[in-house]
């Protein structure tokens, strides 16, 4: 009898899982439990910028003006009606010329307190960076002087005490200045850059009290038309607004409401976005849209909603300190606010897609303030103004971009499973180390893996040899597994770490191998 013959080379059966997920371009979520947050949802996020297909190292910084006397704690711009945009520092101790990159330029400015606000105004004669502070009197610069403003130069103000003008804003062609301590604002004539200023008592309409902190003209369609309003915001948080063109004509000087939002974090506590106005609390940033659809904004009315725990722990912790402010970036579609964590030392910044409104975190940038110059952003930092989102460094040290995405189940969320390696996807210019680690079951620790990726060599023109070299086209695909030690789980989070100073870097997706276990 014929036995039947054995199969030396039996079917294996495939023991492993390959399970294939995006990178985390849902951005930062520091509102939600970390076992209820989506799929492509982080947990951390530093220093990676969302997009819309991957998440990015965020640009570095280069040094642009330095050799200023004391801390920059103001930038402002300087738009000149010919298009020659001139960028302005200020300190304790002068206003400094650093339009352009190297030595800051003083303009021997009448100054002993550097923190300003500021607006450009035209009165159809001249155009002027006009600046107060507060504690010096008003400053005007028509592009050529600097003139510190009194009751008898050319423009003049009179009708108050100009060294308690604290801020200045410009509405339906007129000038609008803040008296500080006080709830009165003062104006002049439309169209006019000088002259008597009228005041304007707020007092009986503010019932928490307080005094004002800032005004700001309210576009609702983001141009200037007769839809747009006058916003007040008192330190205690209540927002009065107004339309109309003339604060001296009772009908033509309406108010629209009064609102509570949250007390404002400072006198730069709010930026225009769109055809909204988002005014910066205690409480979160929140556009003001929503606050005219009730007397008390809720808190999912904020854009700093996805970030609510982090932003309102750092407006507990450092709220106080000078240097909250946020920035419109359109060329990196961002939207960044600035985070003071210790004046003339550590800040951070909180950032926002403004497309998929996902969040991350920057630090190293130790940001005093912000402006925007010719379609960039530069920030004051120390005695030097920096470029910022410029190069692949920050100012020649690395980048070290961190993130750990939302714990996932893999879709069998009563199985345990052993994880066995990890690979994150990346696109990248050359060659690159990375670590990379594994969390299981909601725990958190440093990471421990490493992986590296080496780009091929790229040609040189006019050296290399035509037809046998190879010519890369920039950008690569990194696919490299990382080993870590095996953890069991029913579910995990990867985690990269990243750094360097001369690489752009996405992240694109992450792939994780695992074996299946029992359902204990």
């Amino acid at each position: 009898m014929r036995r039947p013959s054995k199969n030396r080379n039996p079917v294996k059966q495939q023991t492993s899982t390959v399970f294939s997920i995006s990178s985390p371009t849902g951005g930062w979520n520091a509102r939600d439990s970390v076992a209820n947050m989506a799929p492509n949802d982080a947990i951390r996020l530093k220093n990676w910028f969302p997009t819309t297909t991957d998440c990015e190292i965020r640009g570095g910084n280069t040094s642009h003006a330095t050799g200023v006397t004391g801390t920059v704690e103001s930038l402002m711009t300087y738009n000149a009606m010919n298009g020659t945009n001139k960028m302005y520092a200020a300190s304790d101790s002068d206003i400094w010329d650093v339009t352009s990159a190297g030595a800051a330029v003083a303009k021997s400015a009448t100054v002993t307190n550097g923190r300003f606000q500021n607006i450009n105004f035209g009165d159809g004669t001249s155009n002027y960076l006009i600046m107060v502070n507060g504690v010096d009197a008003p400053i005007y610069f028509d592009g050529t002087t600097f003139l510190t403003i009194t009751g008898v130069t050319s423009p003049l103000l009179s009708g108050v005490t100009l060294t308690s003008l604290i801020h200045v804003n410009e509405y339906k062609g007129r000038l609008f200045f803040i008296e500080k301590d006080t709830l009165s604002f003062w104006y002049l004539a439309a169209g006019a850059a000088g002259g008597a200023l009228t005041e304007f008592d707020l007092s009986s309409f503010c019932v928490h009290g307080g005094y004002l902190m800032w005004m700001a003209t309210w576009s609702f369609d983001s141009g200037d038309g007769p839809d747009d309003a006058a916003v007040f915001m008192t330190s205690e948080g209540e927002v009065i607004v107004y339309r109309g063109t003339n604060p001296s004509a009772a009908a033509d000087w309406v108010l629209t409401g009064t609102f509570y939002v949250g007390k404002p974090l400072g006198r730069r506590s709010f930026v225009k976005f769109g055809g909204d106005l988002i005014a910066i609390t205690q409480d979160g940033a929140f556009p003001l849209s929503k606050a005219l659809q009730t007397a008390q904004i809720s808190n999912d009315f904020a854009v700093t909603n996805k970030i609510e725990a982090a932003f309102t722990d750092s407006a507990s912790n450092y709220g106080s300190n000078f240097g909250w402010e946020a920035i419109l970036h359109p060329l990196k579609t961002a939207l960044i606010f600035n985070i003071p964590i210790a004046e003339g030392g550590e800040h951070k910044q909180y950032v926002m897609n403004t497309i998929t409104t996902s969040w991350c975190e920057f630090d190293m940038w130790n940001a005093e303030c912000f402006a925007e110059h010719n379609d960039e952003i530069y920030f004051g930092s120390g005695t030097a103004v920096y470029k910022a989102w410029s190069g692949t460094a920050d100012d020649g040290s690395n980048i070290i971009a961190e993130g750990k995405t939302a714990f996932n189940y893999l879709g069998e969320s009563t199985q345990q499973k052993k994880f066995n390696m990890f690979r994150p996807m990346l696109n990248v210019n050359g060659d690159i180390s990375f670590l990379s680690d594994l969390d299981t079951d909601f725990r958190d620790d440093p990471i421990n893996g490493a992986a590296s990726y080496s780009a091929t060599s790229s040609a040189i023109w006019d050296t290399a040899v035509w037809d046998a070299a190879f010519w890369t086209s920039g950008l690569t695909v990194a696919r490299k597994w990382s080993s870590p030690s095996s953890y069991v789980g029913f579910n995990v989070a990867g985690k990269l770490k990243v750094e360097t100073n001369s690489l752009e870097v996405h992240w694109i997706a992450n792939d994780y191998v695992y074996e299946h276990g029992g359902v204990l």
